[in-house]
């Protein structure tokens, strides 16, 4: 069996030169939201699926079986049937995933504390401690994808580096299922020959690539060999970053699981199955999505006093308004009272709705203080006791009469 050291002696890399350089991992769940529907649902397996929202849509992720046939994310419904008769549309359930992502990072927490959540279905992990006592990147990288695999029967591509950029683009070389380790001193060499288009994702986009082109920039390194001065002249202060990214260098860190950014604020929107004006129907949704916010801030354990409203109508043009208010608030209710205050400032109606969203913003820590006055104190615990019942039971097991019009619309 070949050891740690004969593998690394075969890639001629310097045993103890390894081991101090950092060595990041990205783990890139395949297919993620379609595999965990076909996961849950084995008549799904092994089908062409695609994961979307209910009703009128465009594609959210689509199975490696609808793949084949050229469906891809962003597609409308219509373009997929059209690619693939017999697909199948899922709608989608943000619930599931996001309860699923969180049971993932348990695992790879028991590996390192270094998770840095990228998106719902990528992190970053920094397995230096681990290669510097004895583990090898990819032997830690096998043992993840069978933990995976056996507790979620999920797959996954993952991609070793020396840093956060490497290891995005080598989880990018092989899927699905694929391990790749691309270490410091194969650099040079991958990038003599990766095209800039292959850098989209990790940094540079469809606009910048065509942009490097006319500047007969074509692959990674031209953009590591060009001019500091002409990369500033025509990207400003970014010409540092291409730079860099041109060399295959990148300083920034993979942070503890803990170390979350400051939630900014807290928000739900949702396309209504059918255009509508009627005010009964948009109450009962503004209801539902105000109801969601305030779960996601008492769960955050945070206050907010901006109620941000956002109402599309049928024809895409979009309204955004605000309003703020002298204290913090953090129920449903609350919440719905005043998102429907500034709704009103939009009435009459002279178009149809076609989607809604309510938000929270201005947040800050929930400290209990606000509750001493009695009236409140017993409203608050009644929240708290419809929140436990919720947590418990699923999500809205209780619930306000008023969603129940949501409901039979088609929510």
């Amino acid at each position: 069996m070949e050891t740690q050291k004969d593998y690394l002696e075969k890639r001629k890399t310097p045993l103890e030169g390894y081991r101090q350089e950092r060595v990041v991992m990205l783990v890139d769940m395949n297919s993620y939201f379609a595999s965990v529907e076909q996961v849950a649902n084995p008549a799904l397996r092994g089908k062409p699926i695609a994961v979307g929202g209910e009703g009128r849509t465009v594609i959210v992720t689509a199975s490696y079986e609808a793949r084949k046939y050229g469906v891809k994310t962003g597609m409308t419904v219509p373009e997929a049937r059209k690619l693939c008769p017999h697909i199948i549309f899922v709608h989608g359930n943000l619930d599931k995933y996001i309860d699923t992502s969180h049971r993932i990072h348990k695992i790879f927490l028991e590996f390192t504390d270094y998770v840095d959540v990228f998106s719902i279905d990528e992190c970053f992990l920094d397995i230096t401690h681990l290669v510097r006592k004895g583990s090898g990147a990819q032997d830690v990288g096998m043992a993840i994808k069978k933990r995976l695999k056996e507790e979620f029967g999920l797959i996954c591509s993952i991609g070793i580096g020396p840093n956060r950029l490497i290891a995005k683009l080598a989880s990018k070389f092989q899927k699905p299922d694929g391990l790749v380790e691309v270490s410091k001193e194969e650099i040079p060499e991958l990038f003599s020959n990766l095209p800039v288009e292959e850098l989209q994702g990790v940094g540079i986009g469809a606009k910048l690539s065509h942009k490097l082109n006319t500047l007969n920039i074509y692959t990674a390194k031209d953009i590591g060999d060009a001019s500091i001065s002409m990369l500033t002249s025509y990207f400003g202060v970014m010409g540092y970053h291409l730079k860099r990214m041109g060399r295959g260098e990148d300083d920034s860190k993979v942070r503890k699981y803990w170390e979350d950014d400051e939630v900014k604020s807290v928000g739900h929107s949702y396309t209504l199955p059918k255009d509508t004006r009627d005010l009964k129907v948009i109450k009962s949704y503004l209801r539902v999505l105000s109801e969601k916010v305030g779960n996601r801030l008492r769960a955050a354990n945070l206050t907010g006093r901006t109620i941000g409203l956002v109402v599309r109508y049928s024809d895409f043009h979009t309204i955004i308004k605000h309003c703020t208010l002298k204290h913090h608030i953090k129920s449903g209710y609350d919440i719905y009272i005043n998102a429907y205050k500034v709704f009103e400032k939009l009435l009459p109606l002279l178009k149809a709705v076609r989607l809604l969203g309510v938000n929270i913003s201005n947040l800050l820590r929930d400290d209990k203080q606000q509750y001493f006055l009695d009236d409140i104190s017993k409203q608050q615990k009644v929240v708290e006791m419809v929140d436990d019942i919720n947590r418990k039971y699923g999500e809205f097991t209780l619930k306000p009469s008023s969603m129940l019009i949501a409901d039979k619309f088609g929510k």
